[in-house]
C-alpha cells in the first residue's frame, strides 16, 4: 500500500518543485509509509515529539519514532530512547534522532512540511521550506485500489458494529454496556484493538445534542438511540451512523425527523457521482431535509482515509469537485430537544458513474 503512495508523493514533489517531504501528522506518516501511531490514549509520555516520515524525491523514506513503537514497515528507522528504566531526555533524544536520520538520508534542497511540524524540528532542516498541506490533502482525497480495499474492510467492520448495536440495544442495557459489546464485535472482526471515534447515546434529550460522551445511564423502552461508529483498522478508518428507537413504537415527531435524515441519505446514494460540486451536493441534501421541516448544524459529510475526517468536507462553501475514487462519508441528521436526534450515515466510494456503499447495514428506526 505505502509503495503506491510513495510514488504518488514523488509526483507531488515533482509538481511542487520539492526535494524532500517531512511529514509530522500521524495520518500523513501512515499514508506515506504504513506506520501506525498509537493515538487512543493520547500523546505518549515516552515520545519527544511526533513521529516523522522523511520522503525523498528518489523514493527514499525514513522514520523517526520512539523505541516503544518498534519497526513496523520497510523504511530507514531511527529509533530513540523514549521509554527507559532511567531518567531520560526524550526531547533531546528525539532531536538527536532527527539530526541523525536527516544526515544519513542526505536531506537537502527544498523541503515540503506540514503546519504540525514543531519549530524545534524545523530549525534542524534546510531553510528552504514550503507548506504542503493543501496539495497533500488533495492528493490523499482520491484513493488507490489498495486503499479502497483497506477502507472497504473498515466499512465492513463498522457495519458489523452497527448490527451488534441493533442486537444489544434493549431496555435495561446501559450505553456503556452496549458500546462495550459493539466494540468487542468490531475488534474481533478486525483482529486488533481499534481506536474508536464517534458516539453511542440514548434518550430524547441526549440524542438531540452533539458530541456527548457515552454514559452509564440505563436505557428504557421508547428511548431513541444514536450510534455513530468510526473504527480504525490497520491505520485506516471506517465510519457509520445508525439511529433507532428501543422497542416497537416511536412518536410521529421522531419518525418524521428520522425519515428526513434517511431520505436525504437515500438521495445522496442516488445522486453522488464525479463532477458534482461539493457545495451543490451539500445544498441538495439540506434542501431534502428542509422539505420535512428539519436541518442540521454540521457538515453533510467528509472524506475518510488515514484520518477519520479528511478533505473534502461537505459544506456549503466548498467549491471543489467530487472525483472518482474519493471515499466520502455522508451524514444528514435532525435534532429536536424533547423528541430526539437521528443521523443516518453511509460510507460511499465514488465510482465512474455513481457510488458504491461500503457500509451496507440496516437503516431502520424499528428494531427487529
Amino acid at each position: 500500500m505505502s509503495t503506491g503512495n510513495i510514488a504518488r508523493l514523488q509526483g507531488l514533489m515533482a509538481e511542487e518543485g520539492l526535494d524532500w517531504l517531512v511529514l509530522s501528522g500521524f495520518d500523513s506518516t501512515c499514508f506515506a509509509t504504513g506506520h501506525v501511531c498509537g493515538i487512543e490514549t493520547g500523546p505518549s509520555p515516552f515520545a519527544g515529539g511526533p513521529v516523522l516520515a522523511f520522503i525523498g524525491r528518489d523514493g527514499s523514506r525514513g522514520i523517526v519514532a520512539p523505541n516503544i513503537e518498534g519497526v513496523q514497515v520497510d523504511a530507514d528507522y531511527e529509533s530513540y530512547p523514549g521509554f527507559a528504566n532511567a531518567v531520560t531526555d526524550q526531547v533531546g533524544n528525539y532531536l538527536s534522532a532527527v539530526r541523525t536520520l536527516a544526515g544519513r538520508l542526505g536531506v537537502s534542497g527544498r523541503i515540503g512540511v506540514e503546519p504540525s511540524l514543531p519549530s524545534i524540528v524545523a530549525e534542524l532542516l534546510p531553510a528552504d521550506r514550503s507548506d504542503i498541506a493543501e496539495p497533500l490533502k488533495r492528493l490523499r482525497a482520491v484513493k488507490t485500489p489498495a486503499e479502497i480495499e483497506l477502507l472497504r474492510f473498515c466499512g465492513q467492520v463498522a457495519a458489523a458494529g452497527q448490527m451488534t448495536a441493533r442486537a444489544v440495544s434493549r431496555p435495561g442495557q446501559t450505553e456503556l454496556g452496549a458500546l462495550n459489546a459493539i466494540r468487542a464485535t468490531m475488534e474481533g472482526m478486525a483482529g486488533e484493538r481499534c481506536a474508536l471515534a464517534g458516539e453511542y447515546i440514548a434518550t430524547a434529550d441526549r440524542t438531540a445534542q452533539l458530541g456527548l460522551p457515552v454514559s452509564a445511564a440505563t436505557m428504557d423502552k421508547g428511548d431513541p438511540v444514536l450510534c455513530d461508529l468510526a473504527p480504525r483498522v490497520a491505520g485506516y478508518w471506517g465510519d457509520s451512523c445508525g439511529s433507532f428507537v428501543i422497542g416497537d413504537t416511536a412518536s410521529d415527531a421522531y419518525v418524521n425527523l428520522w425519515t428526513a435524515a434517511r431520505e436525504a441519505l437515500a438521495l445522496a446514494e442516488a445522486e453522488l457521482r464525479p463532477g458534482l460540486k461539493v457545495g451543490a451536493f451539500d445544498a441538495m441534501l439540506r434542501a431534502s431535509m428542509e422539505k420535512r421541516g428539519h436541518g442540521y448544524p454540521h457538515h453533510s459529510g467528509h472524506g475518510v482515509g488515514t484520518s477519520v475526517h479528511e478533505w473534502p468536507r461537505l459544506v456549503p462553501d466548498e467549491d471543489a469537485l467530487i472525483e472518482e475514487n474519493m471515499v466520502l462519508m455522508v451524514e444528514p441528521g435532525a435534532y429536536v430537544p424533547g423528541i430526539g436526534g437521528a443521523r443516518c450515515e453511509f460510507m460511499f466510494r465514488v465510482t465512474a458513474t455513481g457510488c458504491e456503499n461500503l457500509t451496507d447495514f440496516v437503516q431502520d428506526w424499528r428494531l427487529e
